[in-house]
């Protein structure tokens, strides 16, 4: 651990994602002076042998002393670096693995981009590629997999691979991206174990739309999927919806929440997305995504949320609305309840996850300035993280929770449904959790 604070955040540090012919530090997006910049690349790779564990730790050390040194990088204006005590680069320690070793996809999406679009297949064995790595040491006993590509049900060997995996390595958590047009036996097994959560972007309520945007006829085989996913485990599955200038209408979205009840998958969690290459979103967009995530509350859902990719637009576009005091967006909040919140009587609130998420409540919040809402502290289950200071605001255990009244902010996406039990399996109150749109 470095004695003086330096630049740097977790994924230069602890992660790495397998593209077809490439190994990348991130899959972060993020715009500077209009540009789009992000997925920064660890290095290219022609074959196997391109890929060992010091050749990733040496890259990811050079590209950490760059930043420091206040040379240019890709990583030059990037928000999720920060000033922390870093660990040291004797050692890799991955703690997440992005698996998108190939974009082989039997869809053709509007928003996806063409460095991910072709249809490459893997320079390299990614079977060989995780061994070594797993015999190395260099994979973190909790570590976070995510599988995408492409379309991962597509890869060759997935069945194997993907008991590989999770049998041998006993990642702590499993996200697949999966867009559902195939129905998986070894996804059905792990979803009703628990060991795994599926993430499918839905963006339609009509065939017609949904043709538009993915480019393909198969809606109904997608939701057939995914209400049989749903049955057989009742759990696990996340519905995503991004918002393109094809399907923010009202027409669509309706449509879209009449397709959620009559499959039966209204009490999925849902992800609200926007399309990465808007850096801007309108004030249509902005109250079409407002009004999807209210209505689908009403409609049951425990958890539903914006991904990092649309939660800043959408917060930058709120903050206008508030200082200019816009009447369609009052009429909006108090047509939806927006404002049942007394915000002037909050003064502390806890802040539960001190990653991403965490970091931009405190640093974007508009609500926390408007009110002058403190943060009594942070918590997180991650005994690296406990003891350590945001801002210089403590990050403490979650037990600690039940020595304060403060209300409760959960700063995460995936996890949120997990943490909001686990608080109400700790005695909190259900009312003393915020809903995380306000923030």
């Amino acid at each position: 651990m470095h004695n003086k604070k330096t630049l740097s955040c977790k994924y230069i540090h602890h992660s790495v994602y397998l593209a077809p012919d490439e190994l990348r530090h991130c899959c972060k997006r993020f715009y500077v002076n209009g540009k789009m910049k992000g997925d920064v690349k660890i290095f290219s790779v022609k074959n196997t042998s391109d890929i060992n564990s010091k050749k990733i730790l040496k890259a990811k050390k050079k590209l950490y002393d760059e930043i420091n040194k206040n040379k240019k990088t890709p990583c030059s204006g990037c928000p999720y670096l920060f000033k922390d005590h870093w660990p040291n680069f004797n050692k890799l320690e991955v703690k997440h693995i992005s698996i998108e070793s190939h974009s082989v996809c039997n869809m053709k999406c509007t928003y996806c981009s063409d460095t991910y679009y072709g249809g490459k297949k893997s320079n390299y064995n990614l079977h060989s590629v995780l061994k070594e790595m797993n015999k190395s040491k260099s994979l973190s006993k909790k570590i976070d997999i995510s599988w995408g590509g492409g379309e991962p049900l597509l890869l060759d060997n997935f069945d194997q691979t993907f008991e590989f995996v999770t049998e041998n390595l006993k990642p702590a958590s499993t996200m697949v991206y999966t867009n559902a047009t195939k129905y998986s036996k070894t996804l059905e097994k792990y979803l009703i174990n628990g060991k795994i959560k599926i993430t499918t972007s839905i963006d339609a309520g009509t065939l017609k739309t949904f043709k538009k945007i993915r480019g393909v006829k198969i809606f109904k085989k997608v939701l057939q999927n995914l209400e049989k996913y749903f049955f057989k485990a009742n759990k696990g599955i996340i519905i995503k919806y991004i918002l393109t200038k094809e399907n923010f209408q009202e027409a669509e979205l309706k449509a879209f929440l009449n397709k959620m009840k009559e499959y039966n998958l209204g009490r999925c969690e849902f992800q609200i997305s926007s399309d990465f290459t808007n850096e801007k979103l309108s004030k249509k967009q902005v109250l079409s995504a407002l009004n999807l995530y209210f209505s689908l509350k009403k409609l049951g859902t425990k958890n539903c949320f914006f991904d990092y990719h649309l939660r800043p637009r959408v917060q930058q576009v709120i903050k206008k609305f508030i200082v200019n005091n816009d009447y369609e967006f009052k009429k909006f909040i108090t047509n939806n309840r927006f404002n049942h919140i007394k915000f002037e009587k909050i003064k502390k609130i806890i802040i539960w996850g001190a990653g991403d998420t965490g970091r931009n409540i405190i640093n974007d919040s508009y609500i926390l300035k408007k009110y002058n809402i403190k943060i009594d502290f942070f918590v997180d289950k991650d005994p690296g993280l406990q003891n350590k200071k945001i801002n210089n605001i403590n990050i403490l255990k979650p037990s600690l929770v039940l020595n304060s009244n403060s209300q409760i902010i959960i700063a995460s996406t995936n996890f949120y449904e997990e943490i909001k039990k686990n608080l109400i399996s700790m005695g909190v109150k259900d009312k003393r959790v915020l809903d995380g749109i306000y923030f």
